[in-house]
Protein backbone atom coordinates (compact mmCIF):
# COMPACT_ATOMS: atom_id res chain seq x y z
CA UNK A 1 0.00 0.00 0.00
CA UNK A 2 1.09 3.57 -0.70
CA UNK A 3 -0.05 6.74 1.02
CA UNK A 4 0.66 10.40 0.31
CA UNK A 5 2.70 12.50 2.72
CA UNK A 6 1.01 15.72 3.73
CA UNK A 7 1.87 16.86 7.26
CA UNK A 8 5.47 15.61 7.21
CA UNK A 9 6.56 17.12 3.87
CA UNK A 10 8.58 20.00 5.29
CA UNK A 11 10.68 17.68 7.47
CA UNK A 12 11.64 15.71 4.36
CA UNK A 13 12.46 18.82 2.33
CA UNK A 14 14.73 20.17 5.07
CA UNK A 15 16.47 16.95 6.16
CA UNK A 16 19.89 15.89 4.91
CA UNK A 17 23.03 14.33 6.39
CA UNK A 18 23.98 17.58 8.10
CA UNK A 19 20.48 18.11 9.49
CA UNK A 20 19.15 14.58 10.21
CA UNK A 21 16.11 15.59 12.29
CA UNK A 22 16.32 12.37 14.28
CA UNK A 23 15.59 11.57 17.90
CA UNK A 24 16.51 8.86 20.39
CA UNK A 25 14.44 7.77 23.38
CA UNK A 26 16.23 5.46 25.80
CA UNK A 27 14.63 3.37 28.53
CA UNK A 28 16.73 1.92 31.32
CA UNK A 29 15.24 -1.30 32.67
CA UNK A 30 15.65 -2.80 36.14
CA UNK A 31 17.56 -5.79 34.74
CA UNK A 32 19.89 -6.56 31.84
CA UNK A 33 18.11 -7.01 28.51
CA UNK A 34 17.46 -10.58 27.36
CA UNK A 35 18.12 -10.27 23.65
CA UNK A 36 15.95 -13.09 22.29
CA UNK A 37 12.94 -11.82 24.22
CA UNK A 38 13.50 -8.25 23.05
CA UNK A 39 13.78 -9.45 19.45
CA UNK A 40 10.44 -11.24 19.75
CA UNK A 41 8.84 -8.25 21.48
CA UNK A 42 10.02 -6.01 18.63
CA UNK A 43 8.63 -8.40 16.03
CA UNK A 44 5.25 -8.27 17.76
CA UNK A 45 5.39 -4.50 18.14
CA UNK A 46 6.02 -3.89 14.45
CA UNK A 47 2.77 -5.65 13.54
CA UNK A 48 0.86 -3.07 15.60
CA UNK A 49 2.26 -0.08 13.66
CA UNK A 50 1.97 -0.69 9.90
CA UNK A 51 1.93 3.07 9.27
CA UNK A 52 5.49 3.27 10.68
CA UNK A 53 6.70 0.24 8.67
CA UNK A 54 7.35 2.20 5.52
CA UNK A 55 9.98 3.12 2.98
CA UNK A 56 10.16 6.48 1.27
CA UNK A 57 8.95 6.58 -2.31
CA UNK A 58 8.82 9.24 -5.02
CA UNK A 59 6.03 9.74 -7.53
CA UNK A 60 5.20 12.31 -10.21
CA UNK A 61 1.70 13.76 -10.61
CA UNK A 62 -0.18 14.64 -13.79
CA UNK A 63 1.36 18.14 -13.75
CA UNK A 64 4.92 16.77 -13.64
CA UNK A 65 5.47 17.69 -9.98
CA UNK A 66 7.40 15.29 -7.77
CA UNK A 67 5.97 14.14 -4.43
CA UNK A 68 7.25 11.90 -1.68
CA UNK A 69 5.01 9.05 -0.55
CA UNK A 70 5.18 6.21 1.95
CA UNK A 71 5.33 2.66 0.62
CA UNK A 72 4.75 -0.41 2.81
CA UNK A 73 8.04 -1.94 3.91
CA UNK A 74 7.67 -5.56 5.09
CA UNK A 75 11.34 -5.84 6.13
CA UNK A 76 11.82 -6.21 9.90
CA UNK A 77 12.70 -3.26 12.09
CA UNK A 78 16.39 -3.46 12.99
CA UNK A 79 17.53 -4.09 16.58
CA UNK A 80 21.18 -3.15 16.97
CA UNK A 81 22.97 -4.95 19.82
CA UNK A 82 25.16 -2.02 20.85
CA UNK A 83 24.68 1.59 21.85
CA UNK A 84 25.44 3.03 18.40
CA UNK A 85 22.38 3.88 16.28
CA UNK A 86 22.09 2.58 12.74
CA UNK A 87 21.64 4.88 9.74
CA UNK A 88 17.97 5.51 8.98
CA UNK A 89 16.54 5.53 5.44
CA UNK A 90 19.36 3.24 4.29
CA UNK A 91 20.37 -0.39 3.97
CA UNK A 92 21.47 -0.87 7.60
CA UNK A 93 17.96 0.04 8.80
CA UNK A 94 16.26 -1.99 6.05
CA UNK A 95 15.29 1.41 4.57
CA UNK A 96 13.04 2.13 7.55
CA UNK A 97 12.87 5.52 9.27
CA UNK A 98 12.84 3.91 12.71
CA UNK A 99 15.27 1.47 14.32
CA UNK A 100 16.15 0.17 17.78
CA UNK A 101 19.17 -0.65 19.91
CA UNK A 102 19.73 -2.54 23.15
CA UNK A 103 22.79 -2.95 25.37
CA UNK A 104 23.29 -3.79 29.04
CA UNK A 105 20.00 -2.75 30.73
CA UNK A 106 19.05 -0.16 28.08
CA UNK A 107 16.73 -0.23 25.06
CA UNK A 108 16.39 2.71 22.66
CA UNK A 109 14.21 3.77 19.76
CA UNK A 110 15.78 5.92 17.04
CA UNK A 111 13.34 7.67 14.75
CA UNK A 112 13.04 10.33 12.07
CA UNK A 113 10.98 13.23 13.37
CA UNK A 114 9.11 13.46 10.07
CA UNK A 115 7.77 9.91 10.49
CA UNK A 116 6.66 10.26 14.09
CA UNK A 117 6.88 12.72 16.93
CA UNK A 118 7.32 12.15 20.66
CA UNK A 119 3.70 11.08 21.08
CA UNK A 120 4.06 8.44 18.36
CA UNK A 121 7.39 7.21 19.73
CA UNK A 122 5.90 6.91 23.23
CA UNK A 123 3.15 4.71 21.81
CA UNK A 124 5.65 2.42 20.08
CA UNK A 125 7.87 2.21 23.17
CA UNK A 126 4.90 1.43 25.43
CA UNK A 127 3.96 -1.48 23.19
CA UNK A 128 7.56 -2.74 22.97
CA UNK A 129 8.17 -2.57 26.72
CA UNK A 130 4.80 -4.19 27.46
CA UNK A 131 5.47 -7.08 25.05
CA UNK A 132 8.98 -7.53 26.45
CA UNK A 133 7.91 -7.47 30.11
CA UNK A 134 5.04 -9.84 29.36
CA UNK A 135 7.52 -12.33 27.91
CA UNK A 136 10.19 -11.74 30.56
CA UNK A 137 8.33 -11.25 33.82
CA UNK A 138 4.58 -11.87 33.76
CA UNK A 139 2.54 -13.52 31.01
CA UNK A 140 -0.64 -12.08 32.53
CA UNK A 141 0.71 -8.50 32.69
CA UNK A 142 -2.12 -5.96 32.33
CA UNK A 143 -2.22 -4.16 28.98
CA UNK A 144 -4.48 -1.35 30.19
CA UNK A 145 -3.59 1.88 28.40
CA UNK A 146 -1.24 0.11 25.96
CA UNK A 147 -1.66 -0.46 22.22
CA UNK A 148 -1.25 -4.22 21.93
CA UNK A 149 0.01 -6.34 19.06
CA UNK A 150 -2.87 -8.18 17.42
CA UNK A 151 -5.60 -5.69 18.27
CA UNK A 152 -7.68 -3.86 15.68
CA UNK A 153 -6.15 -0.57 14.51
CA UNK A 154 -8.65 2.26 14.55
CA UNK A 155 -9.03 4.23 11.33
CA UNK A 156 -8.42 7.46 13.27
CA UNK A 157 -4.77 6.48 13.70
CA UNK A 158 -4.25 6.60 9.93
CA UNK A 159 -6.09 9.80 8.95
CA UNK A 160 -3.86 12.81 8.41
CA UNK A 161 -5.79 15.88 9.62
CA UNK A 162 -4.02 17.96 6.94
CA UNK A 163 -5.85 15.92 4.29
CA UNK A 164 -9.24 17.04 5.64
CA UNK A 165 -11.07 20.31 4.86
CA UNK A 166 -9.82 23.31 6.79
CA UNK A 167 -12.39 24.37 9.42
CA UNK A 168 -13.39 27.94 10.21
CA UNK A 169 -11.03 29.20 12.91
CA UNK A 170 -10.93 32.24 15.17
CA UNK A 171 -7.30 32.54 16.23
CA UNK A 172 -6.29 34.95 18.96
CA UNK A 173 -3.76 37.69 18.15
CA UNK A 174 -0.26 36.75 19.34
CA UNK A 175 2.27 39.58 19.87
CA UNK A 176 5.38 39.48 17.65
CA UNK A 177 8.51 38.04 19.21
CA UNK A 178 11.31 40.34 20.33
CA UNK A 179 14.86 39.81 19.11
CA UNK A 180 16.29 36.67 20.74
CA UNK A 181 19.69 36.19 22.35
CA UNK A 182 21.51 33.94 19.90
CA UNK A 183 23.57 31.37 21.78
CA UNK A 184 25.24 30.16 18.58
CA UNK A 185 26.88 33.53 17.98
CA UNK A 186 26.80 35.24 21.38
CA UNK A 187 27.30 32.57 24.04
CA UNK A 188 29.55 33.36 27.02
CA UNK A 189 31.13 29.91 26.62
CA UNK A 190 33.13 28.55 23.66
CA UNK A 191 31.22 26.08 21.45
CA UNK A 192 32.12 22.56 20.38
CA UNK A 193 31.10 20.69 17.24
CA UNK A 194 29.01 17.95 18.85
CA UNK A 195 26.29 18.13 21.46
CA UNK A 196 26.91 16.84 24.94
CA UNK A 197 23.94 15.30 26.77
CA UNK A 198 23.76 15.58 30.56
CA UNK A 199 21.13 13.39 32.22
CA UNK A 200 19.59 14.84 35.39
CA UNK A 201 17.10 13.30 37.82
CA UNK A 202 14.48 15.30 39.76
CA UNK A 203 11.91 13.84 42.16
CA UNK A 204 8.46 13.91 40.53
CA UNK A 205 6.58 14.51 43.79
CA UNK A 206 8.75 17.47 44.76
CA UNK A 207 8.47 19.12 41.35
CA UNK A 208 4.74 18.48 40.97
CA UNK A 209 4.04 19.83 44.47
CA UNK A 210 5.67 23.09 43.37
CA UNK A 211 3.78 23.09 40.04
CA UNK A 212 0.40 22.60 41.74
CA UNK A 213 1.03 25.26 44.39
CA UNK A 214 1.97 27.81 41.75
CA UNK A 215 -0.60 26.97 39.04
CA UNK A 216 1.99 26.27 36.36
CA UNK A 217 3.10 23.20 34.38
CA UNK A 218 6.40 21.28 34.28
CA UNK A 219 7.30 22.46 30.77
CA UNK A 220 6.36 26.11 31.40
CA UNK A 221 8.30 26.14 34.67
CA UNK A 222 11.40 24.61 33.06
CA UNK A 223 11.15 27.10 30.20
CA UNK A 224 11.16 29.98 32.66
CA UNK A 225 14.14 28.54 34.54
CA UNK A 226 16.02 28.15 31.25
CA UNK A 227 15.18 31.75 30.29
CA UNK A 228 16.30 33.01 33.71
CA UNK A 229 19.58 31.10 33.41
CA UNK A 230 20.29 32.79 30.06
CA UNK A 231 19.23 36.15 31.44
CA UNK A 232 21.60 35.75 34.38
CA UNK A 233 24.55 35.26 31.98
CA UNK A 234 23.54 37.99 29.50
CA UNK A 235 22.72 41.05 31.64
CA UNK A 236 23.90 43.50 28.95
CA UNK A 237 22.35 42.02 25.79
CA UNK A 238 20.60 45.23 24.74
CA UNK A 239 17.32 44.67 22.91
CA UNK A 240 17.94 40.90 22.61
CA UNK A 241 16.20 38.81 25.27
CA UNK A 242 15.96 35.10 26.17
CA UNK A 243 13.30 33.37 24.04
CA UNK A 244 12.45 29.71 24.68
CA UNK A 245 10.85 27.36 22.13
CA UNK A 246 8.56 24.98 24.01
CA UNK A 247 7.33 21.96 22.05
CA UNK A 248 3.56 21.58 21.66
CA UNK A 249 1.34 18.68 20.57
CA UNK A 250 -1.17 19.92 18.00
CA UNK A 251 -3.41 16.84 18.05
CA UNK A 252 -5.97 18.28 20.50
CA UNK A 253 -6.23 21.49 18.46
CA UNK A 254 -6.91 19.66 15.18
CA UNK A 255 -9.18 17.11 16.89
CA UNK A 256 -6.99 14.15 15.94
CA UNK A 257 -5.88 12.62 19.27
CA UNK A 258 -4.98 9.24 17.75
CA UNK A 259 -3.26 10.45 14.56
CA UNK A 260 0.05 8.73 13.75
CA UNK A 261 1.66 11.67 11.96
CA UNK A 262 4.26 14.05 13.37
CA UNK A 263 1.86 16.79 14.50
CA UNK A 264 3.93 19.19 16.54
CA UNK A 265 4.38 22.90 16.84
CA UNK A 266 5.76 25.20 19.51
CA UNK A 267 4.92 27.87 22.03
CA UNK A 268 7.39 30.77 22.04
CA UNK A 269 8.18 32.21 25.47
CA UNK A 270 10.15 35.49 25.60
CA UNK A 271 11.49 36.93 28.83
CA UNK A 272 10.73 40.41 27.51
CA UNK A 273 12.64 43.49 28.50
CA UNK A 274 10.01 44.62 31.01
CA UNK A 275 9.97 41.14 32.57
CA UNK A 276 13.73 40.63 32.90
CA UNK A 277 13.91 42.47 36.22
CA UNK A 278 10.45 41.51 37.52
CA UNK A 279 10.06 39.26 40.55
CA UNK A 280 9.86 35.51 40.01
CA UNK A 281 6.11 35.27 40.71
CA UNK A 282 5.35 37.89 38.05
CA UNK A 283 7.57 36.13 35.52
CA UNK A 284 5.92 32.81 36.30
CA UNK A 285 2.39 34.21 35.92
CA UNK A 286 3.32 35.92 32.63
CA UNK A 287 4.87 32.76 31.15
CA UNK A 288 1.76 30.79 32.10
CA UNK A 289 -0.42 33.42 30.41
CA UNK A 290 1.65 33.37 27.22
CA UNK A 291 1.42 29.57 27.17
CA UNK A 292 -2.36 29.61 27.57
CA UNK A 293 -2.73 32.22 24.82
CA UNK A 294 -0.65 30.34 22.27
CA UNK A 295 -2.17 26.99 23.26
CA UNK A 296 -5.68 28.29 22.56
CA UNK A 297 -7.36 25.63 20.39
CA UNK A 298 -8.10 27.78 17.34
CA UNK A 299 -4.78 29.62 17.62
CA UNK A 300 -2.81 26.36 17.64
CA UNK A 301 -4.97 24.92 14.85
CA UNK A 302 -4.41 28.04 12.75
CA UNK A 303 -0.66 27.50 13.06
CA UNK A 304 -1.12 23.89 11.85
CA UNK A 305 -3.01 25.05 8.76
CA UNK A 306 -0.55 27.86 8.15
CA UNK A 307 2.25 25.26 8.01
CA UNK A 308 0.20 23.09 5.67
CA UNK A 309 -0.48 25.99 3.31
CA UNK A 310 3.21 26.94 3.38
CA UNK A 311 4.10 23.38 2.35
CA UNK A 312 1.53 23.57 -0.45
CA UNK A 313 3.31 26.66 -1.82
CA UNK A 314 6.72 24.95 -1.63
CA UNK A 315 5.18 21.98 -3.46
CA UNK A 316 4.67 24.16 -6.53
CA UNK A 317 8.39 23.79 -7.21
CA UNK A 318 8.75 20.91 -9.68
CA UNK A 319 11.32 18.73 -7.86
CA UNK A 320 12.04 17.63 -4.30
CA UNK A 321 15.67 18.65 -4.87
CA UNK A 322 14.60 22.24 -5.57
CA UNK A 323 12.47 22.26 -2.41
CA UNK A 324 15.43 21.02 -0.40
CA UNK A 325 17.56 23.92 -1.64
CA UNK A 326 14.90 26.39 -0.51
CA UNK A 327 14.56 24.77 2.92
CA UNK A 328 18.29 24.90 3.69
CA UNK A 329 17.79 28.40 5.04
CA UNK A 330 15.53 27.09 7.81
CA UNK A 331 18.52 26.25 10.03
CA UNK A 332 19.71 29.84 10.30
CA UNK A 333 16.12 31.05 10.78
CA UNK A 334 15.51 28.76 13.77
CA UNK A 335 18.85 29.73 15.32
CA UNK A 336 18.02 33.44 15.25
CA UNK A 337 14.31 33.22 16.13
CA UNK A 338 14.76 31.74 19.63
CA UNK A 339 17.54 31.07 22.14
CA UNK A 340 16.93 27.46 23.19
CA UNK A 341 14.27 24.73 23.36
CA UNK A 342 12.33 22.69 25.91
CA UNK A 343 10.21 19.62 25.18
CA UNK A 344 8.03 17.55 27.51
CA UNK A 345 5.75 14.96 25.90
CA UNK A 346 4.11 14.14 29.24
CA UNK A 347 4.15 11.26 31.67
CA UNK A 348 5.47 8.11 30.08
CA UNK A 349 2.48 6.03 31.22
CA UNK A 350 3.95 2.57 30.63
CA UNK A 351 1.15 1.03 32.68
CA UNK A 352 1.82 -2.20 34.52
CA UNK A 353 5.26 -2.50 32.87
CA UNK A 354 6.50 0.71 34.49
CA UNK A 355 7.54 -1.16 37.65
CA UNK A 356 10.33 -2.79 35.60
CA UNK A 357 11.76 0.58 34.42
CA UNK A 358 14.31 2.76 36.17
CA UNK A 359 14.83 5.82 33.95
CA UNK A 360 13.98 7.25 30.54
CA UNK A 361 15.83 9.87 28.49
CA UNK A 362 15.36 11.67 25.17
CA UNK A 363 17.99 13.31 22.99
CA UNK A 364 17.36 15.08 19.69
CA UNK A 365 19.01 16.77 16.76
CA UNK A 366 18.59 20.53 17.14
CA UNK A 367 19.82 23.73 15.55
CA UNK A 368 20.06 25.47 18.96
CA UNK A 369 23.12 25.61 21.19
CA UNK A 370 21.11 24.51 24.23
CA UNK A 371 17.92 22.66 25.08
CA UNK A 372 16.30 20.10 27.32
CA UNK A 373 14.07 17.07 26.80
CA UNK A 374 11.99 16.00 29.80
CA UNK A 375 10.50 12.58 30.56
CA UNK A 376 8.52 11.52 33.64
CA UNK A 377 8.53 7.89 34.67
CA UNK A 378 8.24 5.82 37.82
CA UNK A 379 8.16 8.79 40.18
CA UNK A 380 11.09 10.65 38.58
CA UNK A 381 11.54 13.48 36.11
CA UNK A 382 14.44 12.63 33.80
CA UNK A 383 15.89 15.75 32.17
CA UNK A 384 18.27 15.43 29.24
CA UNK A 385 20.10 18.75 29.06
CA UNK A 386 21.83 19.21 25.70
CA UNK A 387 24.56 21.76 25.06
CA UNK A 388 27.14 22.77 22.48
CA UNK A 389 29.20 24.57 25.12
CA UNK A 390 32.65 23.45 26.24
CA UNK A 391 31.91 24.61 29.80
CA UNK A 392 28.99 24.04 32.18
CA UNK A 393 28.25 27.70 32.78
CA UNK A 394 24.67 27.53 31.37
CA UNK A 395 24.00 24.12 32.91
CA UNK A 396 25.11 25.35 36.33
CA UNK A 397 22.92 28.44 36.03
CA UNK A 398 19.90 26.29 35.12
CA UNK A 399 20.48 23.84 38.01
CA UNK A 400 20.96 26.79 40.37
CA UNK A 401 17.52 28.09 39.36
CA UNK A 402 15.99 24.69 40.18
CA UNK A 403 17.69 24.52 43.57
CA UNK A 404 16.59 28.04 44.48
CA UNK A 405 13.01 26.73 44.32
CA UNK A 406 13.92 23.98 46.78
CA UNK A 407 13.87 21.29 44.08
CA UNK A 408 16.64 18.71 44.43
CA UNK A 409 18.41 17.53 41.29
CA UNK A 410 21.43 15.40 40.51
CA UNK A 411 23.47 14.60 37.42
CA UNK A 412 23.62 10.84 36.81
CA UNK A 413 25.47 10.61 33.48
CA UNK A 414 26.77 12.57 30.51
CA UNK A 415 27.85 11.57 27.01
CA UNK A 416 28.26 12.89 23.45
CA UNK A 417 24.88 12.96 21.73
CA UNK A 418 23.75 9.71 20.11
CA UNK A 419 21.10 10.23 17.44
CA UNK A 420 20.79 8.29 14.22
CA UNK A 421 22.38 9.59 11.02
CA UNK A 422 20.33 9.50 7.84
CA UNK A 423 21.24 8.10 4.45
CA UNK A 424 21.13 10.30 1.37
CA UNK A 425 17.54 9.34 0.66
CA UNK A 426 17.34 11.45 -2.48
CA UNK A 427 19.64 9.17 -4.46
CA UNK A 428 18.60 6.17 -6.52
CA UNK A 429 18.56 2.88 -4.67
CA UNK A 430 17.18 4.46 -1.51
CA UNK A 431 13.90 5.83 -2.86
CA UNK A 432 11.21 3.66 -4.41
CA UNK A 433 10.53 5.35 -7.74
CA UNK A 434 7.19 5.15 -9.48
Amino acid sequence: MKRPIVTERMFLYWTDREHPNTCRMTVRMQDAIELTLMQEALRQTQTRYPYYSVQLGLTTDEHGLEHYEYVDNPAPWVLNTCQEPVELFGETSNYHQVAFACWDDFVAIDFFHGLMDGTGAYNVLRTLIYEYCRLRYDTSLSSEGIRKAGEAIDESEWIDPASLPKPELHALPVPPLPKAINLITDAVSPLQERYEVINILVGEQQLMDYVRRNDTSPATLMSLLMARAINQLHPDSGEAVPVVTMGANQRPAVHAPQACQSITSAVFLPLTDDMRHADFETQQTTFRGITLLQNDTDTMAARFWQSKEGADRVDQMPTVAARHEVMKGLTQHTQTMTSCFISYVGKANFGAAERYIREMYTEVYSTHAMGAEISAINGTFCISFMQLFTTDIYLDAFLDELRQLGIDCRIVSRHPILVAPVADFRKKGTLILK
